[in-house]
């Protein structure tokens, strides 16, 4: 029988990533690993190995693989960025409609402002969508950014 660990009084609770359920963008496996083929192929780059041995012949593929891990770190952490904006834009949007219907409940006009609401929205969205590209644009691997931002976009 499995006894529950109780937390001591006075010490600190769990933290927010746990909170979570471990879904920090940097516990995903890809970015783990796009991040260790970065690094290294950093450390491949900058290294003096010796003639004939198997990193002078690595060595050669450090600079695509730094671009290819690079932008796919990129394009990952514009996707996560760009769906948490879409997510807290759209929170902030139906606890402004709720608020209008209920103003509007009460008797007061509303037209105006869910109007304002609705192109405020748009306009949050085009802007995300518009900043995403413009971002990823700068990426010189433009498959590998595509990739990491749909993986990122569908992380939690």
């Amino acid at each position: 029988m499995k006894i529950p660990l109780q937390q001591a009084p006075g010490t600190p609770g769990r933290s927010r990533t746990s909170l979570r359920g471990g879904r920090s963008p940097f516990t995903a496996k890809s970015v783990l690993l796009a991040m260790g083929l970065f690094i290294g192929s950093g450390i491949f780059w900058m290294s003096d190995p010796a003639k004939g041995s198997v990193t002078s012949w690595l060595q050669g593929f450090a600079p695509a693989t730094m671009t290819i891990a690079g932008s796919y770190l990129g394009g990952f952490f514009i996707g996560w960025g760009a769906r948490r904006t879409l997510k807290i834009t759209s929170i902030i949007a139906a606890i402004a409609r709720g608020v209008i219907g209920l103003f509007v409940s009460w008797g007061w006009d509303g037209a105006g402002a869910q109007t304002w609401v609705n192109s405020a929205s748009a306009w949050v969205g085009e802007s995300v969508e518009g900043a995403s590209l413009y971002l990823i644009g700068f990426l010189p691997s433009a498959t590998a950014a595509g990739a990491g931002g749909v993986l990122g976009f569908r992380r939690k």
